[in-house]
């Protein structure tokens, strides 16, 4: 693989990552509609004769929404401002080896960043947290303890007021991409991916 065939791939890891920031923020418009305590939009959604129809954008149903995220071909996990997670897709379930429900609600930096690495993760944060993005290699630890490193590009997460939210974080094995780009490494001149 060239550099060309690298630059397509990585523009389609950024694609996808936008149309996963379009799809959390929907997702989080829907958790605002049904966790809105009683307000008269809530109470609409809640009788069946005033529920108001569902929203639909580009053409795509809830479900095919949800269809996409489960979709994507990298490992995303979303995290809130205190750096839980709120979203880890099947791809992270893969690379990392803990399932979704296993890291939900957990923090980041204990599950899968190895304590001398934790300072720098934090710092990385409170960038993307101050409205940076972040893109660049970072040493990472499976549910067995193996470390090794990912190609990670990370974002800010907005809601519909353009409040923080916390971030987006797609991420690639690196040993992944290397194979990708010198296939002579694993003997296989076509990717099975």
């Amino acid at each position: 693989m060239d550099e060309e065939e690298l630059m397509k791939k990585i523009r389609a890891l950024e694609e996808g990552q936008a149309e996963l920031k379009r799809e959390l923020s929907k997702l989080h418009e829907l958790r605002t509609e049904h966790c809105g305590g009683g307000t008269q939009s809530q109470q609409a959604a809640d009788s069946p004769t005033l529920r108001p129809p569902a929203r639909r954008a580009a053409g795509l149903s809830r479900r095919h929404h949800a269809m996409v995220m489960r979709s994507l071909g990298q490992a995303v996990h979303v995290l809130d401002l205190q750096g839980k997670i709120l979203y880890w897709n099947q791809n992270a379930e893969h690379l990392y080896g803990y399932s979704s429900a296993e890291a939900a609600g957990q923090d980041i930096t204990r599950l899968i960043v190895h304590p001398d690495d934790i300072p720098s993760l934090n710092s990385i944060i409170g960038n993307i947290f101050t409205g940076k993005c972040w893109r660049g290699n970072f040493p990472v630890k499976n549910k067995s303890g193996e470390r090794f490193f990912v190609v990670t590009d990370a974002t800010p997460l907005h809601d519909d007021d353009c409040s923080l939210m916390g971030l987006v974080c797609l991420s690639e094995d690196t040993r992944t991409l290397r194979e990708l780009i010198d296939p002579s490494t694993s003997g296989d001149y076509y990717a099975k991916y």
